[in-house]
């Protein structure tokens, strides 16, 4: 037997400490009649009088446990064990489904941190030393939501590998996370787009292609998507919801207005988007249709005037009863949709994606000085402060506004 067989050191947390042995950690997994157990014992090295002791302590238990566990338990499975992490992976995604841009994320990450250094690993031979180190790369050179996403990958691969019946433990569970130096920046520039920009973006995407007379089906494609955008914009839905919208879901009416400049009530044209659909997100769901994303997600959005001639002009264009099908009568899926964006934006030089339209409405109707309750109603959110905070940011010149007009005492 290896000496340190079954004890792993754990690491501080700490920034410039990430090399530093806090504890040792026995963790010794087994099979009992097919059954997988595993037994876990903390031997910090704060409770010794040198880390010398403390792994002495560790050996010693880690003899007892084994030596109890061979006396008493059954052991014997016909369990496959000869999982690597790549496998277990792989394997992964079929127990945890997730959306596609979430997909494309934890390839990214496990590709970059783990695949490289533990990928051809059996899932038993790794040890908890091991986990720890590709987390305190990622922390090296990553913002802390990059090291929580690979601990998310190793959380999946393990419990993948517990549904697999493996006797092993989730080392996720007993580390420590690294903790970054590097801060996330938003670009403020991409959390929304003046209407001078999107008009230009919008004349240039109604000629883009320059298609000819017999490519009617990528004429139809372009301006649907065109359209869908337009209404994203004065809405607030999620790509996923305009993508569902039907034609029962448009509702025309008119409705009385108090107009303050005026002070007076007229008699106005409204055009009600009822929400309660959506187009799935997983790669299993990428075109069925199905609830929306929340319960709060399920409203209805008024639109007037240019949102109304918009919505007419749409319905009479539409070939289908899902409005915003492409030319065949299936939905967009998202690849198709950012894939096309990115080429247009590129050639425009303005950059433009379906997500941005629902952080420019947001943060278009908070400069608007909106309501932030009406803002979570109109954009389903469960908070006012996912639709203020995230969405909606503040311009550059809102803030110099602010300073200006600042009142100090002498």
């Amino acid at each position: 037997m290896k000496q340190n067989k079954y004890i792993h050191p754990r690491y501080s947390a700490a920034r410039g400490k990430e090399n530093e042995i806090t504890a040792y950690v026995v963790c010794y997994p087994y099979l009992d009649e097919g059954v997988r157990h595993t037994i876990t014992r903390n031997f910090p090295l704060k409770n010794f009088i040198s880390p010398a002791a403390a792994l002495m302590a560790a050996e010693k238990e880690r003899d007892r446990i084994i030596k109890e566990v061979k006396k008493n338990c059954k052991q014997g499975s016909n369990i496959k064990l000869d999982y690597t992490v790549a496998d277990l992976f792989e394997l992964s995604k079929t127990h945890f489904p997730r959306t596609v841009k979430s997909q494309r994320k934890n390839q990214s990450i496990y590709d970059k941190y783990i695949g490289p250094f533990c990928g051809d690993m059996n899932i038993l031979d790794v040890t908890l030393e091991q986990v720890q180190l590709t987390l305190i790369r990622c922390a090296k050179s990553c913002v802390q939501q990059q090291v929580r996403n690979v601990k998310t990958d190793w959380h999946r691969i393990y419990q993948t590998a517990q549904i697999k019946g493996l006797p092993v433990i989730d080392f996720t569970t007993v580390l420590d996370t690294p903790k970054s130096d590097k801060v996330s920046e938003r670009s403020l520039s991409e959390q929304n787009i003046t209407e001078d920009d999107f008009q230009k973006f919008c004349e240039f995407m109604s000629e883009y292609g320059h298609y000819m007379p017999e490519e009617a089906d990528k004429v139809y494609n372009r301006d649907i998507l065109l359209r869908m955008l337009k209404l994203m914009r004065i809405t607030g839905m999620r790509p996923q919801e305009a993508k569902a919208l039907r034609r029962a879901d448009i509702v025309f009416d008119e409705v009385d207005v108090y107009d303050a400049e005026k002070k007076a009530v007229e008699r106005r044209q409204i055009a009600q988007v009822r929400i309660y659909k959506s187009v799935g997100s997983t790669m299993e769901e990428m075109t069925a249709v199905k609830n929306t994303k929340t319960p709060q997600s399920v409203r209805a959005v008024p639109v007037f005037e240019d949102g109304v001639e918009l919505l007419k002009e749409t319905l009479q264009y539409s070939k289908y009863d899902y409005i915003y099908s492409k030319y065949n009568g299936e939905p967009f899926d998202s690849d198709e949709v950012s894939d096309y964006l990115h080429r247009v934006s590129r050639a425009c030089g303005i950059k433009v994606y379906a997500g941005l339209m629902r952080k420019s409405f947001a943060a278009d109707q908070y400069r608007a000085k909106t309501n932030p309750a009406a803002i979570k109603k109109m954009m389903g959110h469960k908070s006012e402060n996912m639709s203020v905070t995230w969405y909606a940011t503040a311009a550059d010149d809102e803030i110099l506004t602010a300073i200006a007009t600042r009142k100090y005492k002498n």
